[in-house]
């Protein structure tokens, strides 16, 4: 019996361990009992929610004290302690201690995104590597721009690209506006019209009447009264400004009938 009694004990001792045992980062291929690893990435998910609260406290008493460097060091550092559990398997297991972590995550980043920090960028590129559209986007205009990097619009092009074709309705605009302002390269208003047309597919009001006026136009495809009407029409259904106004314009003009 009090082998038995000892085996037990071993075996629990064992088990204890490994709870305790835990790599803390959820990309690490579990070497415990599965659900043992499970376990531990949860409770490493809370300790990093604790850690993210310590450094936003930090960043809140150094923007009181006008310290933006160490302020914006806290920011991020607070993002990527929590970044690493916004993915892994232990979340399927764990979703309350997974929502609390993207919760929390969402409200830094919010907050982080206003401020002027340089690291910013950093974001960023971070997340755009991960394949996050927004943060291409977003690398895409900081390079338009020259915001913390030389100014590029070949380097910005490419990134609006990447995230446009993930979808992304402000890339679909940025491309419109870099293919027909004829700033940054020569214009190509077919090009133009295609992304703008995605865009206004997506529900843009603005796009809808750039598309409506390049129907009306001819520019980057044949002139289209009917187009243009069409298109007008779903911007003025938006209240965007002055699409009702051209509409009243091409019916008092003989450019299409009112009943189009």
């Amino acid at each position: 019996m009090n082998r038995i009694i000892q085996l037990a004990f071993a075996v629990l001792s064992v088990v204890a361990l490994s709870a305790q045992a835990s790599s803390c980062d959820p990309k690490t291929p579990p070497k415990l009992d599965p659900k043992i690893a499970l376990y531990n990435e949860s409770n490493c998910a809370i300790t990093a929610m604790d850690t993210a609260h310590k450094h936003t406290r930090d960043a809140a008493a150094a923007e009181s004290k006008s310290d933006t460097l160490r302020k914006c060091e806290s920011s991020y550092a607070a993002l990527m302690v929590l970044d690493k559990y916004k993915e892994g398997e232990w979340r399927v297991s764990y979703k309350l201690i997974a929502e609390k972590v993207d919760r929390q995550y969402d409200e830094t980043q919010a907050r982080f995104i206003q401020s002027t920090c340089p690291q910013k960028l950093e974001l960023y590129r971070h997340l755009a590597n991960k394949g996050d559209a927004w943060a291409m986007y977003n690398l895409g205009a900081a390079y338009t721009k020259g915001s913390g990097v030389p100014q590029s619009d070949d380097v910005a092009l490419t990134w609006y690209i990447f995230a446009a074709e993930k979808g992304n309705l402000d890339a679909y605009l940025a491309l419109g506006k870099l293919y027909s302002d004829g700033i940054a390269f020569k214009p190509d208003y077919a090009l133009a019209l295609d992304w703008y047309t995605k865009a206004a597919t997506a529900g843009d009001a603005g796009a809808q009447y750039t598309v409506a006026s390049m129907h009306r136009k001819g520019l980057g495809t044949e002139r289209d009264a009917n187009k243009a009407v069409e298109w007008y029409k779903k911007a003025a259904e938006q209240k965007f400004e002055g699409a009702k106004a051209k509409l009243e314009e091409m019916y008092k003009a003989g450019e299409a009938k009112r009943w189009n």
